[in-house]
């Protein structure tokens, strides 16, 4: 008898662990790791203690940086036959194929390994191999140089639009799936630069060809003069990448079919309206499935912000693809950063999390994955899992602009408006005033809302914001350095479309201390314009006043009638809310959703 209770207590035991192992192989998550060139070791031992680490963690996939800058980690034939160093300096002086070794390391462990491909980003600070031997591959930019400077360092970029190239990365995606038993394919930088630090991909036989069939040198379109002709010149370059991804992701599927292919987006990188974004058309790679997952680099150290920039992303992807959340591991303030995180991922229906780097996980956060979201050990998903998420979807249109985009007048004043920031000005007193501010992140009205009203002179556009329900104690801003990044504090933003372009704007932030920032969408944070902003306090409400001179943005004043693009948004740091005016799905930068002001002389406020 006692040994029959014994056996049906073990038994018991063992189908429970089975259930429970069935549930875990049945919801697939994908938990992935960037390990960069820097952190891959050089020795099988290292490479085993880094992958126990993340299996203890229960981590299940790595995207190893398996191309950088033009070199491989592994001994290239391919390399070595165009010329080039067949391995990366560190690897080949090892005698060692790091890729190898994560491969065999990793599947003992269930894990995946993902090989991952820097594309047209491939010098820094030098041309790098790529361009040293074949400088014709070069990205030139419009104004003839070649990449760009940011901060003290130079890079540079190959052109998706040059013949060879297709040919050179197809060999290479050709050599990685032969040679090694990966499980997937990572393309990142498969993507043009951000245009306000390099708008380029202009070299002389670019430029013929277009001037050929378009009548027009694309280096001398203007976007507001010519809109069609400048969205050619933005929809030729952005079908280089497509094209070239349609290209190597048929390539992958054909020699291993159950390889999983995916690629790392800018959220906002994809071309709307006149904005070239970062040529990265994501939305329609999507539509047409040429990936089988989507990884939106949706970092940010602040998870409300994370969750918009997913908002963002889920609002064009329209379900054509299942998402592995990109989410920042560095410079996170709290080691329950990544955890809160990875929980808003799963929230919005993300199929799994990739994150980065490998340098940023410190045993704090592991240990806080393990405790929190990582408490259960599941699989990696398959392409065949991935694919049936989709199967039964029918793509839709997808959408730009807000059908109904919310308007605002803005009264004529014959006499300037105070700067003070104390809104007792007999103006404000005349003007339209509105709020039902609204959450970027999607959950409806802010907590704590937001009064706005504007007024004009012949010179001038004034602004005043009335910030409700945010007492003095409690409003947090540190930033004292004009164009610091005041949209860290307790702040409000203005964003002005002159044109009504719904691509370029101007940008405006004030913090609760008065400190300036301003930008432009075309110039970046280098652009400064001579406007002035002043803050007041009243209790439980903080208040700006902005005074903005039309010759910042504008060749001449706003005549009677004339519409331009406008936007005002919200930072309230003490419930981490972040809303809007016009509804602008997950960002504020989202010019084709703005709303519209309209000037109007009608109803002019005189002075006394």
């Amino acid at each position: 008898m006692k040994k029959s209770i014994v056996v049906f207590f073990m038994v018991f035991i063992l189908f429970t662990w089975l259930a429970k192992e069935g549930d875990a192989s049945l919801k697939p998550e994908f938990r992935g790791v960037w390990v960069d060139v820097r952190s891959i070791p050089s020795t099988q031992k290292g490479i085993q203690d880094l992958l126990d680490r993340l299996q203890h963690a229960h981590f299940n996939a790595v995207l190893v940086e398996t191309f950088y800058q033009g070199e491989t980690i592994y001994p290239s034939p391919i390399l070595a036959s165009q010329g080039l160093s067949p391995q990366m300096a560190t690897f080949r002086q090892a005698v060692v194929d790091p890729l190898q070794m994560f491969i065999e390391e990793a599947h003992r462990r269930s894990m995946q390994v993902h090989a991952w491909l820097d594309m047209f980003y491939v010098g820094l600070n030098t041309p790098g191999p790529i361009l040293t031997k074949y400088p014709q591959w070069r990205a030139i930019n419009k104004d003839g140089t070649f990449g760009y400077i940011q901060g003290t360092n130079h890079f540079f970029w190959a052109c998706p639009m040059h013949p060879g190239i297709a040919d050179f990365y197809r060999s290479l995606v050709r050599e990685v799936i032969y040679a090694y038993d990966v499980d997937g394919i990572l393309f990142d930088y498969l993507r043009f630069p951000d245009p306000t630090l390099a708008d380029t991909c202009y070299a002389p036989e670019h430029r013929d060809s277009f001037r050929a069939s378009h009548g027009v040198d694309p280096a001398e379109l203007d976007p507001l003069k010519d809109p069609e002709t400048f969205r050619a010149w933005n929809r030729l370059r952005a079908e280089a990448v497509t094209n070239l991804l349609s290209l190597l992701s048929q390539e992958a599927h054909h020699l291993k079919p159950g390889i999983i292919v995916s690629c790392a987006v800018i959220p906002r990188g994809m071309p709307i309206e006149l904005n070239p974004g970062f040529l990265q058309d994501w939305p329609q790679w999507a539509e047409k499935r040429l990936i089988d997952v989507l990884v939106p680099m949706t970092y940010s150290s602040r998870a409300n912000e994370m969750k918009g920039l997913l908002v963002w992303v889920k609002n064009f992807l329209q379900d054509n693809l299942p998402v592995y959340a990109g989410l920042q591991g560095f410079q996170t303030k709290d080691p329950l950063d990544l955890s809160r995180q990875v929980e808003i991922a799963r929230e919005s229906g993300s199929a799994g999390e990739a994150l980065f780097a490998y340098p940023h996980l410190n045993e704090t956060i592991l240990k806080n994955l393990l405790s929190g979201p990582f408490q259960d050990s599941v699989l990696a998903p398959n392409r065949s899992f991935l694919q049936e998420k989709i199967a039964q979807h029918t793509s839709r249109p997808i959408s730009y602009r807000a059908p109904h985009p919310r308007m605002i007048p803005a009264l004529f004043t014959s006499h300037p408006v105070q700067i003070d920031g104390i809104l007792d000005d007999p103006t404000w007193s005349a003007a339209e005033w509105q709020n039902d501010f609204t959450l970027i992140t999607g959950e409806g009205k802010a907590t704590k809302q937001t009064k706005i009203a504007l007024c004009y002179d012949q010179t001038n556009l004034y602004i005043a914001f009335s910030i409700l329900d945010s007492p003095q104690s409690q409003t947090q801003a540190t930033i004292v350095d004009r164009d610091g990044p005041v949209f860290y504090d307790d702040s409000v933003e203005l964003f002005l479309d002159p044109g009504l372009t719904r691509s370029f704007y101007h940008h405006f932030a004030v913090n609760a201390l008065g400190t300036l920032y301003d930008s432009s969408s075309i110039r970046g944070a280098s652009w400064n314009g001579n406007w002035k902003a002043a803050t007041a306090r009243n209790g439980d409400t903080w208040t700006v006043e902005l005074s903005l001179p039309f010759s910042d943005v504008s060749s001449r004043p706003p005549q009677e009638g004339e519409r331009w693009g406008i936007n005002f948004n919200r930072t309230a740091l003490t419930n981490e809310e972040f809303s809007g005016w016009a509804f602008t799905p997950g960002t504020f930068l989202a010019p084709s959703f703005f709303g519209i002001v309209e000037f109007n002389l009608g109803n002019a406020v005189r002075s006394e």
